[in-house]
């Protein structure tokens, strides 16, 4: 179940103004939407009918409506003054005995609306030309005197009434004002004494006139502090209005009915789910009802609001309506409340900048940050975090409740069980545990706040957000430690920070003796060396078993001057020191207040420890990034008695190093790489860095690149041996390969190499005798020449030779470096074979051993040949098929016919191979060598039209796509040109695919790719233009079902009016097509819209901004057409017609006739009454540019011409008929 299966949600965020209740329209929705609770009925019953009515003699009085911003106080102000101005809007007040009772006032008063701004003017001066301008638009004539010319305002007044009461005897004068309060705290105190004078004049005029008076304030003004000092005014006022202050309830009921109103269905579930709960939570057991009414709000959110003092920021309404909106599409918690509380409002106020303009809100936004951050990272139970924070924010908005946010009141461990409806997953639903589980998270909040921030007042038993204790100062405990520990100390935290700056995770090799096992890279052959890492002196570390080739030493850097030297001048080849300086003054208290910190951690109670761990991680956090960015000349670096700084050892490399360590590493490599050189003087350079965690992975590349597997890996690895020459595997290359295979051949026929004569164990680790090669890779040599045919290899008594190489290369690397032996092979075969094999991509060995197992070799040449065969019949088929791209053939007709000729030819030969399926057919093997190399150049072509074909099969379905779009495109549009252009290319890249790469391919697509995302964000564009979205498509179907557009529709019968007009809109309104189920995913695949077929070359007429040109249109007509009638039935000889009209017709024509409006609803009796009365009237049209051609045919023309022609004309038109029944209708 989802939230929003639950409510039936009308959002609350429109601004209403109070002007929009001008237009009737408008009126007629505000009205309608307006919800009442019994409450809000009741006050407006009994204090705004009493003042507004004037039926009967009481002592009336001004009216101010009270409410924040967002309770809804400029929705009722509309609602009331719609009602009294207009009668029918009785008819959408939801609330019967109201709308009872509102019928006293209903259409009785002409109603002036409007609001204030920041302005300086005088409210009286505000106040009268409104009216003055009010009073104009119904053609009263009155001006108020300046004020500097009066005695009081209430004579003024009176005399505006007079005439008023003259043009309006049964009507009563409203008049609204809106957002009074903002200006009159913007007024100095004299200006603020006059506004209020006139203000109580206003409302004793109301006692003795029909003029009325409301307004909306924010905050009540009797009582106000804002206007302490104008006090006796105020009181003065007071007497002459009444106050209509809309409560929290009337809210609450607002939220319920409208933004969360629910059936009785929904109730049901909603209160069935709550009850499951009520156990926990006293509030709603007691409350049930109006938790299911508010669901999923609780009610405390509404009176936390109304509590709260910063008064102008809260919209509640609006805030609710945000919240609800994230929440309609999750799903209802089943296994907790899923109630919404005030602590949900904390996000609205901390991400909103204006509120930080307000000191106090600041610091409280600001301290409830920090804790909040505190909470996110820091906090040690997980699974209570969310409830944690959600404690923190209550606290946190609470604080904004209480007036002084100094006060030690806040809110009980009860309060944060029921008003948050805090829920915690338990073993089983029980309140005592619930309370016991939320005072375990606040005190586990507490300590991770070091007990600051957040205090217990225990005379309330309430947690509050505390905004005066700032808590212990640990920086002063942490100096005072610092200057009271000895070097060694701080050299031993120097040295556990070095092993964090480094990112060193690795155990000690030695616990507790500061020695690890290190590794380092040697540049010159891309692979590494191992040694240890050390803290300390040489003569301070144990004996590391077993020796390795270096050792990397950090010495202290608190001791006496030039102490380290003694070890820095006696240092051996294997040992590089690395000495700490150039430190400023400030770094050195840091790592010293970093030791002091860690030491105190260790001494402190758990409360205090977590404080000095996080101070410590502060400091390391500093010296890391100083060390970072001074790492080139914080250092010294010795090595065998001469000391330089990192720079010199790093040789001017800074570039490519992104972390301590790897500064650190080297500079170590770059003293000790003349070392390896000479203890490791014929060890290969690798094509790809080696180290120990790659070094199977890379080795097993290796292996299967002998057996077929082919990787870039793989291929760099036998390089680095020399194992590879062009793209053939040829061990005679390498002197590696070599020195063993002329180590076997030292030995008698017969004889073989075991792996202890060329294998050694040294330090620990296998090597091999000669080069010092590691095991593996000894192996690989060995593997290689089993892949040529050089040699057999026997590991555990299994013989291994070309034939099995891909066996060989799937051993786990545990058994193949533990291989027995190997020996010479068999009798080679034929060279013809051997290039044979080689140019089908075989293991060229496989002729070698084929004499022992022939079947094999023949297996493989054959399914290789038909395998290759395969390749050529697809790339054949493809050529003589005549591909196109782009429209365009692929190939030419000369180009078809060679490929067709060599493919065919090649296709031939490759068929005679299975031929030779015997060992005794292969002796009669028929091709040379030249003449192999001669057949196996056509290779060459078919990788080239294989290139196409992968091309074409990459680019096609973009290509079809684009071609599509380009015929949609006007020539005008640069997208057209830019699709030929890249046609263009796509032709010249196939042309050129020779030398063309991978890189390249993608380039192109990536080209043609960005073409489609222009064609279709231009197509949206276009579409958008030229098709009514939903909205649009509803607001056309509102203007063809409206009464203005429906009256003019019946009345084009009537004969009489101009219906060219009218046609034109019905025609322009047709015209405008919808489409709204579009979106980018509907022309991923297509170039037009499924759904309405829009072409950007179609010439279609845009729609944007027509829907409000056609309502202009249809409101300007409507004018027309209303004054044409007038004029028609006002004519003097039509008015005698009336009295032929039966009674009911007759009623109709009068009603128009008093109104000077046509009806609401144009029905089939009015349409009918104007017909027959203009009955025998004779409609005479006249097309204007053809008028004016008859007047004007040969050129310009004098005054007193025209008029002659013009009437000449005229009485063409009418020859023959009455004039007195003659309408003239111009078209």
């Amino acid at each position: 179940m989802k939230y929003g299966d639950l409510i039936q949600y009308e959002p609350i965020e429109t601004v209403i103004k109070l002007k929009d209740a001008d237009k009737i329209d408008e009126a007629k929705r505000l009205v309608k939407s307006y919800v009442v609770s019994e409450g809000m009925a009741d006050s407006i019953i009994n204090i705004c009918i009493p003042q507004l009515q004037f039926d009967e003699t009481l002592d009336n009085k001004g009216i101010f409506i009270v409410g924040n911003y967002g309770t809804g106080k400029s929705h009722l102000m509309s609602v009331i003054s719609a009602v009294a101005e207009n009668k029918e809007m009785l008819d959408y007040v939801s609330h019967e005995e109201l709308k009872k009772e509102m019928g006293k006032i209903a259409g009785k008063f002409k109603v002036l609306r409007f609001d204030i701004g920041a302005v300086n003017t005088p409210l009286r001066n505000i106040i009268t030309k409104e009216i003055e301008k009010d009073l104009a638009r119904y053609g009263i004539e009155f001006y108020f005197p300046p004020i500097d010319e009066v005695t009081n305002n209430k004579d003024a007044f009176m005399e505006m009434m007079s005439k008023f009461e003259d043009k309006f005897p049964d009507k009563g004068y409203l008049i609204v004002v809106d957002e009074l309060l903002d200006f009159l705290k913007a007024r100095k105190e004299q200006e603020l004494i006059r506004d209020l004078t006139f203000l109580r004049e206003i409302g004793e005029i109301t006692k003795s006139t029909r003029l009325r008076f409301m307004t909306g304030v924010q905050e009540t003004l009797f009582d106000n502090p804002a206007f302490n000092a104008v006090a006796q005014t105020v009181l003065k006022m007071k007497d002459r209005f009444e106050q209509l202050i809309i409560k929290r309830e009337d809210i609450s009921y607002v939220v319920s009915q409208r933004l969360l109103k629910k059936n009785d269905r929904q109730k049901a579930w909603i209160r069935s789910h709550l009850e499951k709960f009520s156990p926990l939570y006293k509030s709603i057991s007691s409350r049930i009802e109006e938790f299911v009414e508010l669901y999923p709000i609780h009610p405390m959110f509404i009176e936390v609001f109304e509590k709260m003092f910063i008064v102008e920021k809260r919209e509640v309404l609006k805030t609710i309506s945000h919240l609800m909106r994230e929440l309609l599409d999750k799903d209802v918690p089943e296994d907790e409340p899923g109630i919404i509380s005030y602590d949900s409002y904390w996000k609205f106020l901390r991400d909103n900048p204006s509120l930080r303009a307000e000191p106090d809100i600041k610091r409280v936004v600001d301290k409830s940050i920090v804790v909040e951050d505190l909470i996110e990272h820091s906090f040690t139970r997980p699974q209570y975090k969310h409830a944690a924070l959600r404690i923190v924010h209550a606290l946190s908005v609470h604080r904004f409740t209480t007036g002084d946010i100094h006060t030690s009141v806040g809110i009980t461990v009860e309060n944060i069980k029921d008003d948050l409806c805090l829920y915690i997953k338990m073993p089983e639903i029980e309140e005592d545990f619930l309370i016991t589980t939320i005072e375990t998270i606040i005190k586990e909040i507490m300590k991770t706040l070091s007990w600051q921030y957040i205090s217990y007042n225990p005379d309330n038993q309430q947690y509050y957000l505390d905004m005066v204790r700032e808590g212990i100062n640990y920086d002063a405990k942490i100096q005072e430690k610092a200057e009271l520990l000895s070097e060694d100390i701080f050299n031993r935290h120097y040295f556990e920070l070095l092993i964090k700056v480094l990112d060193w995770n690795a155990p000690e090799k030695v616990p507790n003796m500061r020695i690890w096992e290190y590794s380092l890279t040697w540049n010159e052959k891309n692979v590494k060396r191992y040694g240890y890492l050390f803290m300390g002196y040489p003569d301070e570390r144990s004996t590391a078993q077993p020796p390795r080739d270096f050792y990397v030493y950090f010495l202290p850097p608190f001791v006496e001057a030039n102490y380290n030297k003694k070890y820095i001048l006696n240092g051996k080849e294997d040992e590089v020191f690395f000495e700490f300086i150039n430190a400023d003054e400030e770094i050195i208290e840091k790592i010293k207040k970093y030791a002091a910190a860690m030491e105190l951690s260790e001494l402190s109670s758990s409360d205090q420890k977590k404080i000095y761990e996080d101070k410590a991680k502060g400091f390391q956090r500093d010296i890391t990034k100083w060390i970072r960015d001074n790492v080139s000349k914080c250092f010294n670096v010795s090595y065998k008695g001469e000391t330089q700084s990192m720079i010199y050892w790093l040789k001017g490399k800074t570039a490519n190093y992104d972390t301590i360590k790897s500064y650190i590493d080297e500079a170590a490599s770059s003293c000790l790489s003349l070392y390896f050189s000479e203890k490791y003087s014929e060890y290969p350079t690798f094509y790809t860095k080696i180290t120990e965690a790659n070094l199977s992975e890379v080795f097993k590349s290796a292996m299967n690149y002998l057996a077929g597997k082919k990787t870039e890996t793989g291929k760099k690895v036998l390089q680095s041996f020399d194992l590879i020459l062009g793209d053939d595997i040829v061990p005679g290359n390498s002197k590696y390969a070599n020195y063993f295979l002329n180590e076997l051949y030292k030995l008698p026929p017969g004889k073989v190499l075991n792996r202890e004569d060329i294998i050694e164990n040294v330090n620990g680790e296998d090597i091999d005798k000669r080069f010092k090669l590691e095991v593996q890779w000894v192996v690989l040599l060995l593997s290689a020449l089993v892949y040529s045919g050089d040699i057999i290899l026997r590991i555990k008594n299994k013989v291994y030779d070309a034939t099995t190489i891909e066996a060989l290369a799937n051993m786990n690397v545990g058994e193949l470096i533990e291989f027995d032996s190997f020996e010479r092979p068999r009798d080679i075969p034929v060279r013809e074979l051997k290039t044979l094999f080689t140019l089908l991509g075989l293991p060229s060995g496989l002729v070698t051993a084929s004499l022992s197992k022939p079947e094999e070799a023949i297996r493989q040449m054959v399914a290789k040949s038909e395998e290759l065969a395969k390749k050529v019949v697809t790339v054949n088929q493809f050529v003589v098929s005549n591909k196109t791209i782009w429209g365009k053939p692929i190939f030419d007709e000369f180009e078809v016919r060679d490929y067709k000729n060599l493919l065919n030819s090649f296709s031939d030969f490759l068929d005679s191979l299975k031929a030779f399926n015997t060992p005794g057919k292969l002796r009669n093997f028929k091709y040379t060598e030249e003449e192999l190399k001669e057949k196996f150049n056509i290779l060459e072509t078919v990788k080239k039209i294989e290139k196409i074909i992968d091309f074409k099969n990459e680019v096609e379905e973009l290509v079809k796509y684009l071609a599509s779009a380009e015929q949609q495109l006007p020539e005008e549009i640069e997208l057209k040109q830019n699709i030929n252009e890249m046609k263009n290319e796509v032709e010249r890249f196939i042309k050129e695919i020779d030398t063309k790469e991978s890189e390249d391919i993608k380039r192109l697509t990536r080209e043609l790719e960005e073409l489609k995302i222009e064609y279709i964000k231009l197509y949206m564009e276009y579409h958008k233009k030229h098709r009514l979205d939903y909205n649009g498509d509803e607001r056309k179907k509102k203007i063809m079902a409206s009464d203005p557009f429906n009256n003019l529709k019946k009345l084009k019968d009537v004969g009489i009016f101009p219906v060219n007009k009218f046609d034109e809109i019905e025609k322009v309104l047709a015209s405008l097509k919808t489409c709204y189920n579009f979106g980018k995913e509907n022309i991923k695949t297509e170039v037009l819209c499924p759904n309405c077929g829009y072409s950007i070359k179609s010439d279609e007429v845009p729609v944007f901004g027509k829907l409000d040109e056609i309502e202009d249109k249809i409101e300007n007509l409507y004018k027309e057409w209303t004054k044409i009638l007038l004029d028609n039935i006002e004519d003097p000889m039509i008015q005698e017609r009336i009295e032929i009209l039966n009674k009911d017709q007759q009623k109709a024509i009068r009603d128009f006739l008093n109104k000077k409006e046509l009806p609401d609803k144009v029905d089939n009796l009015f349409v009918s009454s104007v017909k027959d009365l203009i009955a025998g009237l004779e409609k005479v049209e006249i097309e204007i540019n053809e008028f004016i051609s008859a007047i004007t045919y040969d050129g310009p023309v004098t005054v007193d011409e025209f008029k002659k022609r013009f009437l000449e004309n005229v009485d063409f038109l009418i020859k023959g008929k009455d004039k007195d029944k003659v309408r003239i209708i111009i078209k």
